[in-house]
């Protein structure tokens, strides 16, 4: 099992990445959680029906009992509701303070089930059990949970550390072929942002990760890379002030794309690899980019088996609301992320505002 140390405001907490993690999850939590006997878990009825009996089996076997809360699935149901629906759920068992909560799912399972936990009793221990690949390589790494809000995405929220995580790639084998793709977005930022070891092992084997063909230990190595990327910029910069605003590449005109679509059609990773492709196509326009850096983010990303072009009949006067409503927004302008090279970006907050059109690249 590897082992990777994230540093918070609550306390430090491990990342556990290991093939085959399920079967010893009750003993990990019992190492955690020495007298606690119950065990709460949020997923959605899809996770459950895959996982939930080696879950229960797991946690059962060493003397927890358990009460689970479902939501529907879908990025359509990641609300205020569906939060309120999940606590409703736990408030009836007469939950404790000390009592935690596992979520196990993907990144809007782990967005609503953080959320719930932060707001359950003022706050109760939280562990992740991620089972999607943006999951295991980012979201429930750092603490931010929230949901969505009719006028943009995640702008409802709470930073909430959780006590563990606990990532078993295998699982991963699971998921269609789309969501592995998809997930690749993600994974493709960090490479992007400045991990030369992640973007050399993508360079040479980003097909066989996109393809039908699940490879078990390839995924470990790369969820182990993310997650020591993540782990270090969120120890540095735990509520997003500087360093951690690097790991939005790719989000501002992604997340302003699944509003404009109403959270339909693009999955999350589909819409950061535009989000990304738009970053590069504004920092080329505005002499910010090596000449080349967009061809060759759109080469990988084409590779990966990502989308590499705007949907058809998106116009920037349908996304500019959201961009202009994107949390990283600073006296009325926002702060994008941007490459100066393949592997290299940074954060440009002083720039003509007409560049943000260059983002619809043709």
């Amino acid at each position: 099992m590897k082992t990777v140390g994230v540093l918070a405001s609550s306390g430090p907490y491990a990342i556990h990445i290991a093939r085959g993690l399920l079967p010893v999850l009750g003993r990990v939590l019992r190492d955690l959680f020495p007298p606690v006997l119950r065990v709460g878990i949020v997923s959605n009825p899809v996770v459950w029906g895959l996982y939930g009996p080696r879950i229960r089996e797991a946690l059962e076997g060493a003397g927890f009992r358990i009460v689970v809360a479902l939501h529907p699935d879908g990025e359509r149901y990641k609300t205020m509701e569906s939060v309120m629906g999940l606590l409703g759920v736990f408030i009836g068992e007469r939950w404790e303070r000390r009592e935690p909560i596992l979520v196990a799912g993907g990144g809007v399972t782990g967005d609503m089930g953080g959320l719930a936990a932060a707001l359950l009793l003022r706050g109760v221990p939280l562990v992740h059990l991620p089972t999607t690949v943006v999951a295991q390589v980012d979201s429930s790494i750092g603490g931010k949970t929230g949901v969505d809000h009719p006028l943009g995405k995640n702008l409802i929220g709470a930073f909430n550390p959780p006590r563990a995580i606990l990532s078993d790639p295998e699982v991963l084998g699971t998921l269609p072929l789309r969501e592995r793709r998809a997930g690749l977005g993600e994974v493709l930022k960090y490479a992007l942002i400045g991990d030369g070891a992640l973007l050399d092992l993508l360079e040479e084997r980003v097909e066989e990760l996109a393809s039908e063909r699940f490879d078990g230990e390839l995924w470990e190595r790369v969820v182990t890379f993310c997650s020591a990327d993540k782990a270090r910029i969120v120890s540095n910069d735990e509520r997003e002030s500087g360093e951690r605003m690097l790991l939005n590449f790719g989000h501002t005109f992604g997340h302003a794309l699944e509003g404009a679509l109403d959270f339909s059609g693009l999955l999350h990773g589909e819409a950061v690899a535009i989000g990304m492709l738009s970053a590069a196509a504004i920092a080329e326009s505005g002499g910010i980019a090596a000449p080349g850096t967009f061809s060759f983010i759109k080469s990988l990303t084409s590779r990966a088996g990502l989308p590499c072009a705007w949907p058809e009949g998106v116009t920037f006067e349908q996304i500019h609301p959201y961009l202009v409503r994107d949390k990283k927004v600073t006296g009325g302008q926002v702060a994008l992320i941007l490459p100066e090279a393949p592997g290299r970006v940074r954060i440009v907050r002083d720039y003509d505002p007409n560049l943000l059109s260059r983002g619809l690249f043709a």
